[in-house]
């Protein structure tokens, strides 16, 4: 393996521990009286239907193996049908709805230390994360997360998301980095192993033990970021 570059990062499960229920009914009964507040004639049961209807639309109209939905898209799509057209409504209908559906939100207890003997050892770093925009740059701000990527990978502004070889590319060049020098560190093996593998990267996957029907495996298991630094650091030292 040639030596290791730079690092590019998964986002939520790997540095963020995260959980969301999206199907909580207080979900759809808030967000449906705040729409109620601006003269939606909704109510929860509506906006539940009309949201998976409109998510299911917006998919299909993407035309990729891997599509990603754009939530910001999908509440334009039902504020117009209620001839609400304030442009502001749609943000903070999604940011509304990222809210009342977390219900754990923090960092990993090593995701800072080793971020911060990552950067001080000089990799340049970037992040790659199935997400969506109208909530997620802020999340990374929220949690101190951004000074340590300058180049970050959404998949909502690209319409395609994880596994898809395409997003893992458009990180290591902006690094200006071979694939083979960028070490990808994620913890689905799905999504993360698949995809970067398929783009030329090495892969490390973090909080998952190697399954026995995973079709691709990754270079290295690690258990958390510690580990995973360890395996870069001794890479490097050969």
């Amino acid at each position: 393996m040639p030596k290791i570059r730079a690092i590019v990062f998964d986002h939520y499960g790997t540095l963020v521990d995260i959980w969301t229920n999206e199907e909580k009914p207080e979900v759809f009964h808030y967000l449906a009286l705040y729409l109620q507040y601006y003269g939606a004639d909704i109510d929860a049961d509506m906006l539940r239907y009309e949201l998976k209807s409109e998510k299911a639309k917006h998919l299909k109209s993407r035309h990729e193996r891997y599509p990603e939905v754009d939530l910001e898209v999908v509440f334009k799509n039902i504020l117009t049908k209620h001839h609400l057209g304030n442009p502001f409504m749609a943000e903070s209908c999604c940011r509304l709805f990222r809210l009342f559906s977390r219900e754990r939100f923090q960092l990993f207890p090593d995701t800072m230390p080793v971020l911060t003997e990552m950067k001080k050892a000089g990799y340049p770093m970037a992040l790659v994360s199935d997400a969506q925009k109208v909530f997620a740059l802020e999340e990374l701000k929220m949690l101190g997360l951004s000074q340590f990527f300058p180049y970050i990978v959404l998949s909502t502004y690209l319409g395609f998301r994880k596994p898809d070889p395409r997003i893992f590319g458009i990180a290591y060049g902006l690094l200006q980095i071979p694939p083979a020098e960028a070490v990808y560190i994620g913890d689905s093996p799905e999504r993360d192993i698949q995809g970067a593998k398929r783009s030329g990267m090495p892969v490390i996957l973090v909080r998952n033990a190697r399954r026995k029907d995973q079709e691709t495996e990754a270079d290295f298991y690690a258990k958390d970021l510690w580990e995973a630094w360890e395996w870069i650091k001794k890479k490097d030292s050969r």
